[in-house]
């Protein structure tokens, strides 16, 4: 599967919409706010509610791949290989769900949140790890290698939300809480069995130390996920095995780290290896989530380190996709770079980090550059083209070169611009 705010937009209007009250004292009338976020296309074109063929199962599914019909809608393009839908990306959708400000009040999102759920638990695999990919006969993939029931992606991704959707559901069913909370602890054991043991040693590539203790030995974009999850678990159920594995996790995102304010990468974290790529890069986001938490200031300042030095290189850059850096004594040399392709994966984990930094630090320059990094989505890259649609709430799936766009509008690209303008909405910002 490819993997492939700020903006508050205000308006009076006629139409309906999210009203502030009117004033009883001088009979102006209700001023109507629009939102940035519309969820049209994920909750109207994209989601389908269907049954799991081999359960019986209601479960609540969306498109991965979605091109124009040719007559202003969008059509399912189901893959040969992988299928329809999957845990990577129902999973993010519930999160945008979990997130939406107007969930208690919304019956039509809580059954969607609650199917989507449903979908990611029917496809745990009895080995504790989850499958990823649905056929579009509603039978689960169980044998292409992008949805092996393994300790990948998908089954971060599948804790994530879990762990989320545990909280919120304890406080409306809690015998479905329960359910949750059994699938997330075999995930949990499994984990702690497979990660928890594993010795601290590094490995050398292209003169670069990396961890080998994490996902594939030193992907930290994964461990990061991870750590969201776990830190969720930790949470409800405090327990000194989980906690030793976010700090063994955390530990090796940190080694990842590379450069300073003034020595390129300028303190980003490397994603895998030697190389650094934008799509799932979520470690800032960890750091400053999971070490608020815990309590864990250097965490905090290490995730500084990349917001604050070498996010706005990114920006200078014009944004880009991936680099290899090679290391020669203290200095690190960058080896190979490619621009694009540019996704709202790559750029939507970068406003939530810099957000999330203003959150602790209130300081105003990380407002700027969240509002510098979110108007990606609205024409400030480098093919000067919307690539969120307000309108009609479509993600486009990315931006191939100066000139091409991608104007197909899936699952990822869809629900990554969503979550990035969700939470820049969060904060009120205008464009």
């Amino acid at each position: 599967m490819k993997h492939v705010l700020f903006l508050l937009i205000s308006f009076t209007l006629l139409a309906p919409s999210c009203k502030k009250p009117a004033d009883p004292g001088t009979g102006v009338p209700p001023v109507t706010t629009v939102r940035l976020v519309n969820t049209d296309h994920l909750l109207g074109t994209l989601y389908q509610p269907v049954k799991v063929a081999a359960t019986g199962a209601d479960v609540g599914t969306v498109w991965i791949y979605a091109e124009p019909d040719g007559s202003g809608g969008f059509k399912l393009v189901a893959d040969n290989d992988e299928g329809y839908t999957c845990v990577d990306d129902v999973a993010r959708a519930g999160l945008f769900l979990l997130r939406e400000p107007d969930l208690a009040t919304s019956t039509d999102k809580q059954n969607k949140l609650r199917l989507m759920t449903n979908f990611v638990l029917q496809m745990q695999s009895q080995n504790g790890y989850f499958y990823n990919f649905l056929w579009p006969d509603k039978s689960i993939n169980k044998t292409f290698r992008t949805s092996l029931d393994t300790a990948d992606w998908w089954s971060w991704r599948a804790l994530w939300l879990l762990s989320e959707a545990q909280g919120y559901f304890q406080k409306t069913d809690a015998a479905y809480a329960t359910q949750i909370q059994t699938s997330v602890s075999r995930l949990v054991a499994n984990m702690i069995r497979d990660y928890g043991a594993k010795p601290k040693d590094a490995n050398i590539v292209q003169g670069v130390a990396v961890p080998k203790w994490l996902p594939y030995g030193s992907g930290s974009d994964q461990a990061a996920i991870m750590l969201l999850g776990l830190n969720n678990v930790y949470t409800q159920t405090p327990s000194a095995p989980v906690l030793a594995l976010m700090e063994k996790l955390a530990d090796g995102i940190l080694l990842m780290q590379k450069g300073d304010a003034k020595q390129f990468p300028y303190g980003a974290f490397l994603s895998f290896d030697n190389s650094w790529h934008a799509y799932g890069n979520d470690q800032s986001y960890a750091l400053l989530t999971v070490g608020k938490a815990l309590n864990k200031p250097d965490w905090i300042a290490a995730a500084r380190r990349e917001v604050e030095n070498f996010y706005p290189y990114i920006i200078k850059e014009g944004f880009l996709e991936s680099y290899e850096v090679r290391q020669s004594g203290d200095t690190f040399t960058e080896v190979k770079r490619s621009k694009f392709s540019q996704i709202a994966y790559g750029v939507r984990p970068m406003i939530w980090a810099t957000l999330a930094l203003y959150e602790q630090t209130k300081e105003p320059k990380f407002l700027e550059q969240a509002n510098q990094l979110t108007r990606w989505f609205f024409g400030n890259n480098p093919a000067n083209a919307t690539m969120y649609d307000r309108a009609t709430g479509r993600g486009f799936d990315g931006i191939n070169s100066s000139t091409s766009v991608s104007r197909n509008a899936g699952a990822e690209s869809t629900i990554e611009a969503l979550l990035a303008v969700q939470m820049a909405e969060k904060y009120g910002f205008k464009e």
